[in-house]
């Protein structure tokens, strides 16, 4: 007998023993799978598991190897010499739910506070996809014999959209008159990387202002121009110019600490941390050590209960490293404004950015009411890369992760509203509608403050919130294009959506991508795509 039908005897000869989840008997089950046999530790990331109520006769920690390339799976009972790649901390019945629920309940497992989450978040989005295609049939061989409610339905064809057509049909045939290699490349990652995309570029000089979106923005819905896209760490921007507005009002100084304008924030080491390490990412505390990881969108007292019990690792000197702040950061940041402004975050930005910059379309976070009218429209992302097939996931696309604040993440508008507010700032502040910084504000925020620094993802030069163009220092450092000046300042957006403004060019580009791939992958699609923005305009 072949040892794929050998282990189809051993799962399903006995088909009424089913076993708690992560007891021995399970386990040995686990590891009768020729996928998990075969899985090469070296290829895998390792998931913690941390139960919080492990029934009697079950293991309280289990690691798990997931191999993103292959989808195989090897569960191991206890903990691994390695560090784990992330660690989770979980009910039972939430660790069945990760394991084997559905792409939406799995989202909403990190919505109400009971999961506590270590490490690095950003392989939770692609473990998303391997444990909801279940492609080495792991989690299929093993959910008929898990005792508990684990069935989950298989994941339903995704359905294309359908073409766009009248005005939508007009703008691409424009901005493809417009910009006929970056639209050329852009199709061709339509279906690779990326299911949808969105564009908006402007260039005062030659009169070229192009807005367009392409393919889908979630099954059998087109992107189009008015698609509200989540911005992801483009959304700090608009808190950095915030800041800035308050600096400008002698309200704060980048300088102090962040405990003079909340007083809870102190103690152990917490009242060392300035504003000034939160805008460019140079504080003592890791990125995965980030406190809000798995709680992030849930409701706000509970991720400032997690800010006030903050440590920065003893020993560590800020500015030594770079310390990304997906979260965190610009949650504190948030609070200063209310505190010293009186108007919520979400207000603020409305009446003081938003406003003056004629950004009419965009949601710092969608209303209940908004949120249930969009919900069936608004774009999703999915799991690109790898070769394995695009997966929708429901990341910061559920009613609480869209109505809930989550400072410097979770904004939605279209790319042609971000392009706006990077126009503003191109033009020294000043906004169709109204001034939003002094022009001597916008040359302090987007000037190189971190330098000499670079990290693994290639992050280098910054100003305050804002990533600066680093191309000097090689092309794992290149932020936007080969061709942009060593002035262009911008963001980008977890592996989605970038923005940009080139003060030499007199150029703004904003582009969201809805397949989230890798870093090292969507490096090489965005540059190329700005590289062709630069051509096309004779700019090179």
């Amino acid at each position: 007998m072949s040892e794929a039908g050998a282990a189809a005897r051993h799962t399903h000869g006995a088909a009424a023993a089913r076993h708690p989840l992560f007891s021995p008997a399970w386990l040995e089950l686990a590891a009768a799978h020729p996928a998990a046999r075969a899985l090469d530790p070296a290829e895998a990331i390792r998931v913690e598991l941390r139960l919080t109520d492990a029934p009697p006769g079950t293991r309280d920690t289990v690691t798990v190897l997931a191999d993103l390339a292959t989808g195989a799976l090897r569960f191991l009972g206890g903990t691994v010499p390695e560090r784990p790649t992330v660690s989770c901390s979980l009910g039972h019945a939430d660790a069945a739910t990760f394991l084997f629920g559905d792409a939406e309940r799995r989202v909403r497992l990190f919505e109400h506070g009971g999961l506590g989450l270590e490490g690095v978040f950003l392989f939770v989005f692609f473990l998303d996809r391997l444990l909801q295609q279940d492609t080495a049939g792991c989690l299929a061989a093993l959910r008929g014999r898990t005792e508990g409610p684990v069935s989950a339905a298989a994941p339903a064809p995704i359905p294309p959209a359908p073409p766009a057509g009248g005005d939508e049909a007009d703008a691409v045939r424009a901005a493809t008159d417009a910009l006929p290699e970056t639209m050329a490349r852009l199709r061709a990652e339509l279906g690779r990387t990326t299911p949808g995309a969105q564009l908006y570029v402007s260039h005062a000089a030659s009169g070229t202002r192009v807005s367009a979106g392409l393919g889908a923005c979630r099954p059998g819905v087109p992107f189009t121009r008015a698609s509200l896209p989540i911005w992801y760490c483009c959304s700090k921007t608009l808190g950095a110019v915030a800041l800035g507005q308050l600096w400008e009002r002698e309200l704060v100084d980048p300088e102090r600490p962040v405990a003079d304008y909340l007083p809870w924030f102190s103690g152990d080491g917490r009242e060392h941390i300035t504003l000034y390490q939160l805008l460019t990412h140079t504080s003592a505390v890791p990125m995965a050590l980030d406190p809000l990881h798995g709680i992030v969108a849930t409701p706000k007292n509970l991720r400032r209960g997690q800010l006030k019990a903050l440590t920065p690792p003893p020993g560590a000197v800020p500015g030594a490293r770079i310390n990304y702040a997906p979260w965190w950061a610009w949650f504190l940041l948030s609070d200063v404004v209310e505190a010293v402004d009186g108007r919520s975050y979400e207000r603020y930005l409305t009446e003081e950015v938003l406003a003056p910059c004629g950004m009419t379309d965009t949601r710092i976070i969608l209303t209940p009411e908004e949120y249930r009218r969009s919900a069936a429209r608004l774009p999703l992302i999915y799991i690109t890369g790898g070769g394995l097939p695009a997966q929708p996931t429901h990341w910061f696309a559920t009613e609480a992760s869209c109505t809930r604040p989550i400072p410097g993440l979770n904004i939605r508008g279209p790319m042609s509203d971000l392009g706006l507010f990077f126009e503003a700032l191109l033009a020294r502040g000043q906004g169709r509608a109204g001034r939003i910084l002094r022009p001597q504000t916008v040359a302090a925020l987007t000037a190189h403050h971190r330098v000499g620094l670079v990290d693994p993802f290639g992050n280098a030069d910054w100003g305050l919130g804002f990533r600066m163009e680093s191309h000097h220092l090689g092309d794992r450092c290149t932020a936007y294009s080969r061709h942009a000046s060593l002035r262009t300042f911008g963001h980008y957006g977890l592996w989605t959506s970038l923005v940009f403004a080139d003060p030499d060019a007199g150029l703004v580009t904003a582009l969201h991508l809805n397949g989230k791939t890798w870093q090292e992958e969507h490096q090489e699609r965005t540059v190329a795509l700005c590289d062709a923005v630069y051509r096309d305009l004779g700019l090179v």
